[in-house]
């Protein structure tokens, strides 16, 4: 009798199996759906997702000053701006689009501003164009003779002939960056660094009954590059700070000032000069009401005129609080938070 072996028939039988579960997967619906051509992740396709986010492009003639710029949608900080296509007249002779010719408002800026909507503006201003809630898109060169030359992307740095601008920028200043000083009025608890609570330091100065000033001094200096224009832009500055036991008086305007040093070797120098051009200030009118003890307002500043850090100079925020007297005031800096554009 002819002997078979059970290997034999588990593996007729295993082969049987195989071939029924691949005849069953045929018939099942893909977990994985083909996506039409182009990248694909997770079975939606990407392939027109550079488009989406492209900026408007930009052409001219061969003669005149006439931009058009095409549909497209500006970017900002994940929100996007449709632009609808349409023309610019540029500024005739200008045609220094490197990066000292932009900070020294010799080229045709073509910029976005929320206040025009779906449309581009131009300005050979730099501060304008770079005003806080703006993105520049384009650089473009005129000649004497009325015509427009070249347009680059600000995205596009050419061997560092144009500026590429970031308007995002910030870091916050902590409250031992500053300091006060009481004029006719007195303290009686600091100035110091207090814990109001955890997680939670403020600078922090109680004055006596009598009324009169406190001076607050704070080193802003922010970080930056060497060559003049290019880095950190302070576009604005806000101040928090709060008020304890009675309400202030008043608050004078803010300024900010920067400090020259000397070069190493030189001769001793410190002097200061206004900076930052015209202010806008929100609120217009600055709260004075009193507060609980690390709660602060802020007091936002938009400079009129941008700056960008100079070598061996140093940056600093000053006002003056006035006090109600006849009770003890205590004045509470939270700190300061400092905004503007990075250009490299």
């Amino acid at each position: 009798m002819k002997r078979v072996s059970n290997f034999g028939r588990g593996s007729t039988l295993i082969t049987r199996i195989m071939v029924l579960l691949v005849s069953a997967f045929c018939f099942l619906p893909s977990a994985f759906p083909q996506g039409s051509a182009g990248p694909v992740l997770g079975g939606t396709n990407y392939s027109s997702l550079t488009s989406a986010f492209s900026d408007p492009s930009v052409s001219w003639g061969a003669t005149g000053l006439t931009l058009n710029y095409s549909a497209g949608t500006v970017w900002q900080n994940g929100s996007g701006q449709t632009i609808n296509a349409n023309t610019l007249t540029l500024t005739t002779n200008e045609g220094t689009c490197t990066q000292a010719g932009v900070q020294a408002n010799q080229c045709n800026i073509i910029y976005w501003t929320s206040s025009a909507g779906s449309s581009l503006s131009n300005s050979t201003s730099y501060s304008t164009a770079a005003a806080p809630g703006n993105r520049i898109l384009y650089y473009c060169s005129t000649n004497s003779s009325g015509n427009i030359t070249a347009c680059a992307p600000t995205e596009l740095d050419i061997n560092g002939a144009t500026p590429t601008t970031y308007g995002d920028a910030a870091f916050f200043v902590q409250p031992s960056n500053c300091f006060m000083v009481p004029t006719t009025t007195a303290f009686s608890t600091g100035p110091a660094l207090v814990r109001v609570g955890a997680n939670q330091l403020v600078y922090s100065g109680t004055t006596n009954t009598t009324s009169g000033t406190i001076a607050l001094t704070c080193d802003i200096t922010f970080g930056g590059r060497t060559t003049s224009g290019l880095g950190f832009q302070l576009t604005g500055v806000s101040l928090y700070y709060g008020v304890q036991t009675t309400a202030l008086s008043s608050i004078a305007a803010a300024t900010v000032a920067t400090v020259t040093l000397p070069s190493a070797g030189g001769s001793a120098s410190g002097s200061a000069s206004a900076a930052g051009g015209t202010y806008s200030v929100t609120p217009t009118t600055l709260q004075t009401a009193t507060t609980s003890s690390g709660n602060c307002y802020n007091e936002q500043i938009a400079f009129g005129t941008p700056f960008t850090y100079t070598n061996n100079t140093k940056v600093s925020f000053d006002q003056v609080f006035t006090t109600a007297g006849s009770t003890a005031t205590t004045l509470q800096v939270c700190g300061l938070k400092v905004y503007g554009n990075w250009i490299q």
